[in-house]
């Protein structure tokens, strides 16, 4: 006689098939995608209606102009446009809120990938690089790429209605976006030179403008790079592994929803963020895993008291095109130019093959800092980089075995753990 768990188990014996079905069905991207979307939907829903009562940090809803302001520092705001029309939004910090030195020497602060101003500035005086800049006598001044938040302007085209605003990459940042800002601040000051520090892409960007416009490193005293990305091949992080590898299906399914923006503010995945990425909220542990599988684990440096915060600008959006030139650079290992296919190279490049930059043109003094648990920049492509450049003054590995990507701009201790160190640099120049 069967009894009742045995008959309950007879009746549902029909689900290990529907389940197997299920999983042989949705091998493919767009099923794993339609599953992203459905989750991402109901964990929005339930978020909004935990998080109502969360109290969020004080300063979410500011912009970078505010924020300075609200730190008691002195702020300006700039637009310049660059030769291929983009609008670009530069943020000034003239002098320290304790040093009040006129005509200190510019220094151009640049963001990584997805990211704008705000990430020089959210955490503070005492933990952002761009205020501590200030308070040494410099007059800091901080970049934002075309297509993100403070830069999503363009002289002739709508960014929301033409696609081919959105057919940029890493490249025209480096020949048209720093060359600009270059430009503007040179003018704007009257100084002939300035210090460049850039994070992650803003390192690639202006290598690539050394490459590409090797005149400009002329007005360069130093450039500081903070986790250096020119060769980005084999990185730890699986989740850049598997977006490089299925690039081409992404993008195709993109497309194919008209998705040539992508991380745009107010989208699927941003508001999804600004949802879980509470620091009051229950899903506090899962935000931060999603910078993880990224960027590498480090529990310990993660600031948890500003998810908020940093979830309110991050990310800030880049076109769809400036994420598969990355992936491509990731998949090929090279440091190398947009790869359009060997019709499409033989058309724009006159070979087969994207040609690849010259970094041997970068002459400039370079200063490069790294760390061991950087899933995104490993340490054999920074060093890859070290033997290929002619000019590098210093080295600096972080003295910390759990110091990941994200850590450079955010890390609880990257004072002591990294910036004395950048600033020691940058005051011999």
């Amino acid at each position: 006689m069967l009894n009742h768990r045995q008959v309950q188990m007879n009746v549902h014996s029909d689900e290990p098939k529907r389940s197997h079905w299920w999983h042989t069905t949705c091998r493919n991207l767009q099923c794993s995608i339609l599953h992203i979307f459905v989750l991402t939907a109901i964990s929005i829903t339930v978020t909004e209606v935990w998080n109502k009562s969360k109290v969020k940090h004080p300063y979410v809803g500011l912009n970078v102009e505010q924020i300075i302001r609200r730190y008691e520092y002195p702020a300006e705001v700039h637009h310049i446009t660059t030769e291929d029309g983009y609008i670009l939004t530069l943020h000034r910090i003239p002098h320290g809120k304790e040093n009040h030195s006129r005509n200190g020497t510019p220094v151009l602060l640049l963001p990584g990938i997805l990211q704008t101003a705000w990430d020089y500035v959210h955490y503070g005086p005492d933990k952002c690089l761009s205020f501590l800049l200030a308070e040494k006598g410099y007059d800091v001044w901080l970049g934002n790429f075309r297509g993100t938040t403070w830069s999503r302007k363009h002289a002739v085209l709508n960014p929301d209605e033409d696609s081919s605003y959105w057919n940029f990459t890493v490249h025209e940042m480096g020949i048209y976006d720093v060359p600009a800002f270059i430009d503007h601040i040179v003018k704007f000051t009257n100084q002939h030179s300035l210090h460049y520090v850039g994070f992650s892409q803003a390192t690639m960007a202006f290598t690539i403008m050394g490459s590409e416009r090797s005149e400009y490193l002329n007005r360069v005293k130093l450039f500081t790079a903070l986790a250096p990305a020119a060769f980005v091949g084999n990185p730890r992080s699986p989740l850049l592994k598997f977006l490089s590898k299925n690039q081409d299906s992404i993008k195709t399914f993109l497309r194919f929803f008209n998705y040539h923006e992508i991380f745009k503010r107010g989208d699927i995945f941003t508001t999804y963020l600004e949802h879980i990425c509470n620091e009051n909220s229950i899903f506090a542990n899962l935000c931060v895993q999603h910078l993880f599988v990224m960027f590498g684990y480090d529990y310990d440096e993660m600031p948890m008291e500003m998810l908020s915060l940093t979830s309110s600008h991050f990310p800030s959006g880049t076109s769809l095109t400036n994420l598969k030139h990355v992936f491509q650079m990731i998949r090929s290992g090279n440091f190398s130019k947009y790869d359009y296919g060997i019709q499409g190279n033989k058309k724009k490049y006159d070979q087969e093959k994207p040609p690849l930059y010259n970094l041997s043109k970068l002459t400039v003094p370079t200063a490069l800092y790294y760390s061991s648990n950087d899933w995104a920049v490993n340490m054999t492509n920074v060093e890859k980089l070290i033997r290929v450049l002619p000019n590098v003054v210093k080295t600096y590995k972080v003295p910390s075995d759990e110091f990941n990507h994200y850590d450079f701009l955010a890390a609880k201790n990257v004072v002591r753990l990294l910036y004395n160190a950048v600033i020691d640099e940058i005051l011999k120049y």
